[in-house]
């Protein structure tokens, strides 16, 4: 024999598993719409000092998973254009910057680090990183420009021997 439960209790258990339904899809929803807007989020740099900071922090380190990678939304549009050129002129392969431009090497063990930067206009700013890599003395010079109020990397130099200019090494010029 089979039980049937009146109608009028059928309508009333469907509606109460369709508010149940409708409130489990909106929290997946919000939890999924959470996880794209912090995944997109754009790197915001507010003083390229501190920033450059944090990125040589975080070189130095010890990790256990892969190295440390810059974010990559962090360059003024002529640079940016200029890596991302280099990388698809390599096809998979090395481009032109054959190492880590932020440590001018590619293997790293950074010691004794300073870090210093001087205004260069209303919205230009040069942070200079002093450091030993392994033992061997470093320089580099970071040029950051405020483009519509953002902060943005234009250009890396290395002083120490021999001296190189990023974005004259991304044109491959030998």
């Amino acid at each position: 024999m089979i039980l049937k439960p009146p109608v009028e209790n059928i309508s009333v258990i469907l509606t109460e598993r369709t508010r149940m339904m409708g409130r489990v899809s909106a929290a997946l929803a919000a939890l999924s719409l959470s996880s794209v807007l912090l995944i997109s989020a754009a790197t915001r740099i507010d003083d390229p000092k501190t920033f450059v900071t944090e990125v040589y922090r975080r070189f130095m380190a010890p990790s256990a998973r892969s190295p440390y990678t810059p974010p990559d939304d962090i360059y003024t549009p002529r640079l940016r254009k200029l890596l991302r050129d280099d990388k698809r002129k390599a096809k998979g392969e090395v481009g032109c910057l054959d190492f880590v431009f932020w440590l001018n090497a590619q293997d790293w063990k950074i010691t004794d680090l300073t870090i210093t930067s001087s205004d260069d206009g209303q919205d230009r700013q040069t942070v200079i990183a002093k450091f030993r890599n392994s033992g061997e003395p470093q320089e580099m010079h970071f040029d950051f420009r405020r483009i519509s109020g953002h902060w943005l990397l234009d250009e890396a130099h290395s002083l120490s021997a021999p001296p190189w200019t990023l974005s004259e090494l991304l044109k491959c010029v030998p």
